[in-house]
């Protein structure tokens, strides 16, 4: 732990009370569950950019690309970060404008149009296990325990709890409003971080001097098989349900797609900087200037607050805690339209009225919250974490909503629900059995287990759930045929 100035202090303070009100500010001015879960669809380019940003670069990105960097070194960008680039375009260019067509409010939106409630709730189930705000509670433990020597699961607690409160009460619109201003305060500490950083540890030169070279190539040694999972995690752009959201909030199609392309450079800038920041702590930890147990998943945090003066460290940690409350509301607020408009609502009160939805939306974010607590203290490293979520979405999720966005002709409803069922339970069990049944790899960091006399990494799941699911789709095509005949 680095002792704080009571200055850090004062700034912290004054952030985390400017979030609370904030969402109290907009507790009593929603209309209706529209205005409550998409902002009145009425989000602008400039919102659209800030609201992407801060949601996709939470405390998640932020330490999980960290600990790839301060472990294998450039290769957490070109390998890791880069790839997401091009789903992000994709989106842009392909997805965002048919998602646009049709009147839907959420992901589990499009599998009932396509497929039909089965379905509907398979994808509800899946969204709502994706946005559980497990990564955005670890990241506050690690804050907790780096900087204010409290034990994690109290910084969880609090921090935690703080963010829940104002995404209780103000829904899309708070959201929206804080991920601007969480959006200057990420842009301003890490552009502020950087050169104290680098002077901390003596510059681009020592850096090369002091680091393997292994570090500087692009692939890094890391297995070619645990990089190709690592940017298949971009896929989950393509189904992400904040991503949706957003989608379906904008005032237009060309607002979506423009912010996108403008967030693509903002998000590279923003990868590089922390990826050389994690690689300075490396040289830090190295030459002795850091404690040679750094955690890699708190490297960052901890290079920069042994570098930053007085004054400055208390706005980079607001700051750091401003890039995961943004990602805790957003995802917390989809959950709980997940358990409300995606089940609630269908299954057990299709008359539901908009207050008895925003009603039971503010019950499911606070559901999300107990359960993602529930998972942050089970694992071992941050990256695990998101593998295992975005594992959960892609295998279940990517097969029937990109089959069906653009093959009318596969739209069947034993399609869909075989396909989302089997992906989202193989990889349920698949991750339950390696981790009871493997063991924690401190030099691999993931749980592994032994199959036919190989090693089988948690993250290489995806390699079996996915086909899983395309299989499941397209048995569920030929059993439909064989009822229609």
């Amino acid at each position: 732990m680095y002792s704080l100035a009571n200055i850090d202090y004062f700034i912290i303070i004054i952030y985390l009370s400017g979030m609370v009100g904030v969402g109290l500010w907009f507790a009593r001015k929603h209309t209706d569950f529209d205005d409550f879960f998409l902002a009145g669809r009425s989000l602008t380019t400039p919102l659209l950019i800030t609201t992407l940003i801060s949601t996709y670069y939470g405390i998640d990105v932020l330490f999980g690309d960290t600990q790839l960097a301060f472990t294998d070194g450039v290769v957490a960008w070109f390998g890791y970060a880069r790839p997401t680039y091009a789903f992000f375009l994709i989106a842009a260019l392909l997805l965002a404008e048919r998602l646009r067509e049709d009147d839907f409010k959420s992901l589990p939106d499009i599998l009932d149009f396509y497929y039909g409630k089965k379905t509907r709730y398979v994808g509800a189930v899946t969204s709502f296990i994706y946005s559980l705000p497990a990564l955005s509670l670890y990241g506050f433990g690690m804050v907790a325990e780096v900087t204010l020597g409290w034990e994690p699961i109290t910084g969880m607690l609090v921090l935690g709890g703080i963010a829940l409160i104002y995404t209780l009460t103000g829904g899309f619109w708070a959201v929206a409003l804080t991920d601007s201003i969480q959006f200057v305060m990420m842009c301003l500490v890490i552009v502020i971080a950087f050169p104290y950083a680098m002077s901390f540890i003596g510059g681009f030169d020592t850096m090369i001097e002091t680091l393997p070279q292994s570090f500087f190539d692009t692939m890094g040694d890391l297995n070619i098989f645990l990089i190709i999972i690592y940017a298949s995690t971009g896929l989950s752009i393509l189904v992400e349900p904040t991503f949706y959201q957003r989608i379906f909030a904008a005032r237009s199609y060309k607002n979506v797609r423009n912010a996108l392309i403008i967030g693509i450079f903002i998000w590279g800038s923003y990868d590089w900087l922390i990826t050389i920041l994690a690689m300075s702590a490396k040289v830090a930890v190295i030459k002795g200037m850091l404690p040679p147990d750094v955690a890699p998943d708190a490297a960052l945090l901890t290079v920069v607050v042994a570098a930053l003066p007085a004054g400055v460290v208390g706005l980079f940690l607001a700051g750091v805690l401003s890039t995961e409350m943004s990602t805790l509301d957003s995802y917390c607020l989809v959950a709980g339209g997940n358990v409300s408009y995606d089940i609630y609502k269908p299954a057990m009160k299709p008359n539901a009225t908009d207050h008895e939805l925003i009603k039971t939306t503010r019950y499911g974010i606070l559901l999300s919250w107990v359960l993602g607590f529930g998972m942050a203290v089970q694992f071992e490293q941050m990256l695990g974490l998101w593998v295992f979520l975005s594992s959960i979405l892609i295998s279940s999720m990517l097969v029937p909503i990109m089959l069906g966005l653009y093959f009318k002709g596969l739209r069947k409803p034993l399609a869909g629900f075989l396909s989302a069922g089997a992906g989202l339970f193989s990889t349920v069990i698949l991750n339950i059995y390696i981790m009871t049944m493997g063991k924690f790899d401190v030099s691999e960091e993931t749980y592994v287990i032994q199959w036919f006399g190989i090693d089988f990494l948690q993250e290489f799941v995806m390699y079996i759930t996915v086909p899983i699911s395309f299989i499941g789709f397209f048995i569920g095509l030929l059993l439909q045929k064989g009822k229609q005949r």
